[in-house]
């Protein structure tokens, strides 16, 4: 199966993970360690893997936060969060406090992931097969790799040369965690520099074991193009991205919704594959919950309308734009207002990475260092132009680029990230003001008393 580039929620998960269509404020208790994990056989690891992944496409991470908080967090100008929960309301006024449930289950689960990714590492011995083990080995490695780059993003400031090694990032834990002592003994918060490299060499490792797995090895390549792009590592960004489109497997759909409707489309990198027996939430989680509001066939309401795209944005592409006239829609359900195609039906596919994202790394990092590694800047934007039937641009700027990146990735949880590296306010707030960045939960803290909080947030 190939888990790393599709996965495919169980619909049945192992006893590892966590119900992927539970109500979204269900946390674990903090001294429910569910890692007393024996594994002594190869299909026990296996089983522990497609854990991992279950966990990872669930509503507190790529099933829903990892895409909608970005968002909402990015709001001004952006989007409008019109829903009653408030603790995505908090995240969307940059207002947080350190109990809020949401940024509290993303941690949590992130770690659920990496603490199963870590005893599946632990337990390799048990495979004699040396194919088989480096397989494990490197989705293992890819799940605790990006897992560590999702966590410092959103709980650290933005990586910037000369304060990455004292700005604080997250705990590394390379351990398996097997009681509560293991959480509170000795655990204090790496830095981000740390935390960069932890998940850099994860990715750089797992792409050595996924040698022999194309989807694989691309889906390991593009999350790893996307750290260095954060990092500001423009060469090695350019060079990944640029390994992956010439390679031949992927292409452009013609159709704008392809990517967000069909699994494994000609685009798709690493994605999530749901379906209605299998997916991140209907009622008060997953991406259509939220971002939807339409009328169907049969007179049903889909989505509750919580995440409407505010007119000046809408008015920022042009008139003729397909990005515009075919992927935003009038709401006439829930609430009405404009809203985004893409998390248009509950079960759709959710596209990670996807070989958009990938061009538009190309040209701007190409852009930066006055180089045409693949092609040039110019063709590499005007290819998604005319995808998108608009007009071809006769030359190209860094700012062309960034406006191409901020509409053709918009709603896909992009926005605050690529703000933050490019250095542009959110709103009133500087691009590292301490209220972009999310508190460390006060659980973990009130657990142990060693993790420093973020600037803004008491201890």
């Amino acid at each position: 199966m190939n888990l790393t580039k599709y996965i495919i929620i169980p619909a049945v998960a192992v006893a590892l993970t966590m119900g992927s269509c539970g109500n979204k404020l269900d946390i674990e208790p903090v001294d429910n360690i569910s890692s007393e994990i024996a594994l002594s056989t190869p299909e026990d690891i296996n089983n522990a893997l497609i854990g991992a992944y279950t966990v990872i496409a669930n509503g507190a991470l790529y099933g829903n936060n990892l895409v909608l908080l970005p968002d909402i967090y990015a709001s001004p100008g952006y989007v409008n969060w019109t829903g009653t929960f408030s603790t995505f309301r908090d995240i969307s006024n940059q207002n947080i406090i350190a109990t809020n449930e949401d940024v509290t289950r993303t941690w949590t689960n992130a770690y659920k992931a990496i603490n199963i990714a870590n005893t599946v590492l632990e337990s390799l011995d048990i495979i004699t097969d040396e194919g088989q083990k480096a397989e494990i080995e490197g989705k293992a490695l890819f799940i605790r790799g990006i897992m560590y780059f999702e966590l410092v993003r959103l709980y650290g400031l933005p990586y910037e040369t000369g304060n990455a090694s004292t700005n604080l990032g997250v705990p590394i834990t390379t351990k398996a965690v097997k009681k509560l002592d293991d959480i509170i003994k000795g655990i204090t918060r790496n830095t981000v520099a740390e935390t960069y490299t932890q998940a850099e060499n994860d990715l750089l490792a797992s792409i050595s074991n996924l040698g022999d797995l194309p989807g694989d090895l691309a889906a390991a390549q593009g999350m790893l193009a996307r750290l260095y792009l954060q990092q500001g590592k423009y060469d090695k960004a350019r060079d990944l991205a640029n390994t992956i489109i010439e390679s031949g497997d992927y292409d452009l759909a013609t159709n704008l919704e392809t990517p967000f409707r069909t699994p494994n489309s000609s685009e798709g990198v690493f994605e999530i594959q749901q379906s209605e027996q299998s997916n991140a939430g209907s009622s008060n989680d997953g991406l259509a919950t939220f971002y939807s509001s339409y009328t169907n066939a049969t007179g049903g309401k889909v989505g509750r309308g919580d995440v409407s795209i505010i007119p000046a944005f809408y008015n920022s592409y042009a008139a003729t734009d397909k990005r515009r006239t075919q992927m935003i829609y009038e709401g006439n359900g829930a609430k009405t207002g404009l809203f985004t195609r893409k998390w248009y039906n509950y079960f759709d596919n959710i596209p990670v990475v996807r070989l958009t994202e990938l061009y538009l790394t190309r040209a701007e990092c190409n852009s930066r260092l006055g180089t045409s590694t693949g092609d040039s800047p110019l063709n590499d934007i005007n290819k998604l132009r005319t995808r998108a039937g608009i007009d071809a641009l006769s030359s190209v700027t860094l700012a062309d680029i960034l406006t191409e990146r901020d509409k053709e990735l918009a709603f896909e949880g992009y926005k605050i990230h690529d703000l933050k590296r490019t250095k542009r306010n959110v709103g009133t707030y500087a691009y590292n003001a301490d209220e972009l960045v999310f508190p460390i939960p006060y659980r973990e803290i009130s657990v142990n008393p060693a993790l420093k909080q973020n600037e803004g947030y008491g201890q």
